[in-house]
């Protein structure tokens, strides 16, 4: 699609140089052929596009834009001229200023090619209707920000990417290296010992086949023994210390509790403060003899027997700050200081209630 916008340009530009070369026989200097100076213009472009001085860079390309003077006003020139801005205006060493020249190359180079071919006369209505057509196309749009921001993208990201993908490679080498010897000792363990295996399989199968099943069978089933053996183990001593951090928080009183519980919403951990300032609420509900306090009893067994023992007033409270605590433990909301504060300002109320709950 380029070489066709390129070849339009020039053939209108043909068009546009044939016209002009009458007027310059009389009027201009004598200059270098169209095509030679193309051919330059490609040239120091590309010289250019390969400095890294920006000082001889931008002597480079006005020495380009000198050549570019020498011709008559003509789209390709236009084209040229505007690629040559279009560096100047960005810096002569940004990004921006690698996509013009290397376009600008791309047009000198197609109008060096084309203007050394011998072509026929060339209409031109024909040729500006064939340039204009091609210049609407999207791809010769000037202004396409999303495509220029992920070429600039790419070109930022792409020593980035190299530079992992090297030290990735260096790094899986260095472990290839480092553990092969393990692997491959492995490999004859478990090969050794898949061969030993074979071996008394055979031998036990030549003897009975009966005898090898019952022996494959007892032993998977020592193994699922075992197994088991350790998980139950596991749970138990889990549930063992779950049911010693219980029974030591039973024998703590709800003062000690709430103490610690303020300590903890003093460090920001209101979760773990919500949770000893509610159990503390029990305790003290225990000690009033308003509820029977056991580890597995839910909350709303709690609730069913203050409801049962206390006023209603007090029992919508309890269920407030029961649905506090199963929101922040059971549904995994967030605590915060105010849902502590609540709590909190309950279990004082409570305990100055303390003889009116138990009248």
């Amino acid at each position: 699609m380029r070489l066709s916008v390129l070849a339009g340009i020039v053939i209108f530009t043909v068009t546009s140089l044939g016209r002009a070369s009458e007027i310059g026989n009389r009027t201009s200097r004598s200059s270098p052929h169209p095509s030679a100076t193309f051919g330059v213009i490609a040239e120091q472009l590309q010289k250019a596009k390969q400095e890294k001085s920006l000082h001889t860079r931008q002597k480079t390309l006005s020495r380009v834009g000198e050549l570019i003077k020498r011709f008559p006003k003509s789209t390709l020139i236009d084209q040229l001229e505007s690629r040559l801005e279009r560096v100047f205006r960005a810096g002569v060493m940004s990004d921006e200023t690698e996509e013009a020249i290397e376009e600008a190359i791309e047009i000198a180079k197609a109008a060096d090619r084309l203007l050394r071919q011998t072509s026929p006369t060339v209409d031109p209505e024909l040729a500006q209707a064939t340039l204009h057509r091609v210049l609407s196309s999207p791809e010769f749009w000037v202004w396409n920000p999303l495509t220029k921001f992920l070429q600039r993208l790419s070109k930022r990201l792409e020593k980035p990417i190299k530079w992992l993908s090297n030290l990735l490679s260096a790094l899986f080498r260095w472990l290839a290296k480092v553990f092969s010897p393990v692997f491959e000792w492995l490999s004859k363990v478990i090969e050794a010992l898949g061969t030993w295996l074979w071996y008394w399989w055979q031998l036990l199968n030549t003897v009975s086949p009966f005898l090898a099943w019952a022996i494959v069978a007892l032993f998977v089933l020592l193994s699922v023994a075992l197994l088991s053996h350790t998980v139950v183990k596991w749970w138990r001593k889990r549930q063992r210390v779950q049911e010693e951090i219980s029974w030591v928080e039973t024998l703590i009183v709800p003062e000690q509790l709430l103490l610690e519980a303020e300590n903890d919403a003093r460090r920001g951990d209101y979760l773990t403060a919500l949770r000893k300032a509610y159990k503390a609420l029990l305790l003290f509900l225990d000690r009033i003899g308003l509820i029977r306090f056991r580890e597995q009893r839910t909350n709303w067994e709690y609730l069913s027997e203050v409801r049962r023992k206390a006023s209603d007033e007090f029992a919508r409270h309890f269920q407030e700050v029961t649905n506090i605590f199963d929101r922040c433990f059971y549904a995994q909301m967030p605590a915060t200081a105010k849902d502590f504060t609540d709590v909190r300002q309950f279990v004082e109320e409570t305990r100055r209630q303390a003889r009116s709950l138990l009248s």
